[in-house]
């Protein structure tokens, strides 16, 4: 019994020693920051929020192509330095520059997007969403956020570089979809394939996705600079349930919307398993240095703790996200009268995939969750694999990383997954090294703005993203 309870003792004690010394090792990463680029004539920012005003009052939408026709016209008027340097290639309305910088080196690839989901009610704005409104704060309209805000910015980077008469360091593309909301099959998807036929191959595709959030976030004290690199996957499903019709006086005991209903409780209710993919882990060990001391310690020894943090993550909605494919019933159609049964019910579901999930992977689980009554029919009009993970460290994340440093908020960068999706996903055939980032700094209340009311980006923060897409596109100098 003594010699029992010794053993016990002792392995506690190798226990926590291991845990100590995992976490003691734990220091901080390398911090360097990159100083934004200083322009020899200064940035008109009066000017610059002009610009991006008007490019607002497009209501770039996929039933709108003469809105993408007048935006065009705009960006051409507003950039003649950009328009005269740089090679255009047209791919329906989306839009493909190149800048040749006349050195042989890994060409970078800058991504954006023309277009904008439409506004289901304008009359909860406070500004008129394609009225482009000026305030001292902000500029205001659908488009601001996602994502004509970094298209404009990215232009007004390149303008002023040629106005100063500078040159990037290795070749730049531009690449601006026209559907991305939509999927990206016929901007994103035809330009990639393009260029993959060219032959190109890139050090470094940035598009839209992470932000500066809060520390409190990630449990910190200081902001943190969120860089995606991975996004999840994409698959939309109709579930169809029959039934024989009749009168709602007589109701058997089974019935379509009934089936449907038990359905879509069922998948609630038993939910794709949880954990901590590449991203998220290599999240959590990034910030582990800036934790208290006994958080530090769970984030260093995830081998014994990832269950707890699994468990922690998956009870809150805004972060369940990050550990598992999720499911959101989105559309439903049944009956077409109060007083009769419906032969036929229907739910649209769609599902982001976690990395490690494959559409493959779900369908057998959608067949495992749900009766033979019950048919699963996948949308075809968009489907997406989760995206591989770009490998980090690498000279293109820390180039990023140590440009985001340099903002005035001083933030922590990390590494995470993106739970939405991005034009980003069409191109891992000509790059390895893809990220997500967006340099403003928004806090958790602005994040219902995406697709939601009241867009607006700050004016104080554009001049910065302007430089920040100047600093990418000039490399080391």
């Amino acid at each position: 019994m003594k010699r029992a309870f010794l053993l016990i003792v002792v392995s506690l004690l190798v226990l926590l020693a291991v845990l100590l010394f995992n976490t003691l090792k734990v220091k901080a990463p390398n911090e360097t920051v990159i100083p934004l680029p200083v322009f020899e004539s200064a940035l008109n920012e009066s000017e610059m929020t002009a610009r991006l005003s008007r490019a607002l009052r497009f209501a770039t939408l996929p039933d709108q192509p003469q809105a993408f026709d007048g935006f065009h016209d705009f960006l051409r008027q507003s950039f003649p330095l950009s328009h005269d340097a740089l090679s255009l290639k047209t791919f329906g309305h989306s839009l493909l520059y190149h800048w040749d910088s006349g050195t042989d080196c890994a060409p970078v690839l800058l991504l954006a997007h023309q277009d904008v989901v439409p506004v289901s009610s304008p009359d909860a704005w406070e500004h008129p969403p394609f009225a482009g409104v000026v305030d001292s704060q902000f500029v205001w309209g659908r488009g601001a956020m996602d994502d004509k805000g970094s298209l404009m910015a990215i232009l007004e980077a390149t303008e002023a570089l040629l106005a100063d008469g500078r040159a990037p360091a290795c070749d730049v593309w531009l690449a601006f979809g026209h559907d991305e909301e939509t999927g990206g099959s016929e901007g994103a998807s035809r330009m990639a394939d393009w260029m993959a036929e060219q032959g190109l191959r890139f050090g470094m595709v940035l598009d839209e996705g992470g932000m500066m959030l809060p520390g409190s976030t990630l449990g910190i004290e200081q902001p943190v600079a969120l860089i995606g690199i991975a996004e999840k996957g994409y698959m939309t499903v109709t579930l169809e349930a029959r039934a024989e019709p009749g009168h709602s006086s007589r109701p058997p005991a089974k019935t379509a919307v009934g089936d449907l209903a038990n359905a879509i409780a069922a998948l609630q209710e038993n939910p794709r398993p949880a954990g901590l993919s590449e991203p998220t882990r290599k999240m959590l060990q990034q910030v582990a240095p800036y934790q208290p001391f006994a958080k530090r310690m769970v984030f260093a020894n995830l081998w014994l703790f990832e269950p707890l943090i699994v468990k922690q993550l998956a009870g809150k909605p805004e972060t369940n996200a990050l550990v598992r494919t999720t499911m959101s019933p989105t559309l439903l159609r049944a009956g077409v009268k109060d007083n009769v049964l419906p032969a036929t019910a229907e739910a649209t579901i769609n599902f982001r995939l976690a990395p490690g999930e494959s559409r493959e992977s779900l369908l057998a689980y959608l067949e495992e969750q749900l009766p033979d009554s019950i048919t699963v029919t996948p949308l075809d009009t968009f489907l997406s694999d989760p995206s591989p993970t770009s490998e980090i460290p690498s000279p293109a994340f820390e180039r990023l990383a140590g440009l985001a440093r340099s903002l005035p908020e001083q933030p922590v960068v990390a590494p995470f997954l993106l739970i939405a999706g991005t034009d980003a996903r069409h191109y891992q055939p000509v790059s390895d090294q893809i990220f997500r980032f967006m340099p403003v700094a928004l806090s958790q209340d602005d994040l219902p703005r995406f697709h939601g009311h009241n867009e607006r980006l700050s004016r104080k923060q554009y001049p910065r993203m302007v430089r920040f897409y100047a600093g990418v596109m000039l490399g080391e100098e």
